[in-house]
């Protein structure tokens, strides 16, 4: 028969469906592949149930098929023993009668016997099949049940999952932004800095012409003052420039970065040489590195 095997489908199912919940408990956090897991699970599950909920329907049409079948066996024991009592009434009636009538009694008489015996075995094989459908209809309903809690709770879980993803994709969007403004205000930031440095260089370069040999006049009070100027600018003519840093973003690459600083990809050796502490090659870029613009 079938029934078995179903039965032993369902078990499976019953215990496939409890690890599997025990897995998404244990798991760290929710990913956009567990929702998609979470989903053909919770259809398995569906599946499962209606095919449980079909075999409990025919368990069903089985055990009222047996119910009737009883129903008719005791109505023919009935019949028999009511024949049983007609014959043995007329048994006494019987023996005044001539001797074939006699042997025509006894042979009805054991006919009526063997159909009463054989129609007790029946309604017991019958009672017997039908305490095992019960048996199997409570089984087919105690599966049904836990199969529409595991179902529920997969349900539960699969709106728990859906709902973080949702709340993670918010937070994505708001980061975002604020990455690209970051990368904008250092991208200022760096600008600023070569601007200052490059201010510096003019600075020094025209407080002293090429080829003076003696101070320029001045006039009486002003050459203090044209020294204390003359000495930051001296100072930062001699103080070289800050090096200039890039923070690796999304989507950065070696030649992006030296079209930026140097307005031409080509130079981008010269960032790799500068970095092989942080850069192995020019594919293995790190989000959120910094990187030395020589």
């Amino acid at each position: 028969m079938n029934r078995p095997l179903r039965l032993g489908l369902l078990s499976l199912a019953v215990a496939a469906a409890g690890s599997l919940r025990a897995d998404d408990q244990a798991a760290p956090a929710p990913r956009p592949d567990d929702v998609a897991t979470l989903r053909a699970d919770n259809k398995q599950l569906s599946d499962e149930l209606a095919a449980a909920w079909k075999e409990a329907d025919r368990l069903k049409a089985d055990l009222a098929v047996a119910q009737a079948a009883s129903a008719k066996g005791s109505d023919e024991a009935a019949d028999l023993r009511r024949q049983l009592e007609a014959a043995k009434a007329q048994a006494p009636k019987a023996e005044a009668a001539p001797a074939p009538a006699d042997t025509d009694a006894a042979a009805k008489l054991a006919d009526v016997q063997d159909k009463l015996a054989m129609s007790l075995r029946s309604f017991t094989v019958v009672q017997d099949e039908n305490t095992q459908l019960k048996a199997a209809l409570d089984k087919a309903n105690a599966d049904n049940a836990s199969l529409n809690q595991q179902l529920e709770a997969a349900r539960a879980q699969t709106a728990a999952v859906q709902t973080q993803a949702a709340a993670t994709s918010q937070v994505a969007a708001q980061v975002d932004p604020l990455r690209t403004e970051l990368r904008q205000s250092q991208d200022e930031a760096n600008r600023l800095a070569a601007e200052n440095a490059e201010f510096r260089t003019r600075l020094a370069v025209q407080s002293t012409g090429p080829g003076a040999t003696r101070p320029s006049p001045t006039r009486p009070g002003a050459g203090a003052a044209i020294s204390a100027a003359a000495a930051p600018a001296a100072a930062a003519a001699a103080t070289p420039p800050a090096p200039r840093t890039h923070v690796v973003v999304e989507g950065d690459t070696l030649s992006k970065i030296a079209r930026k600083y140097y307005g031409s990809a080509a130079r981008w050796e010269d960032i790799l040489n500068a970095n092989r502490g942080v850069v192995k090659d020019e594919k293995s870029l790190v989000v959120g590195s910094t990187l030395t613009i020589p």
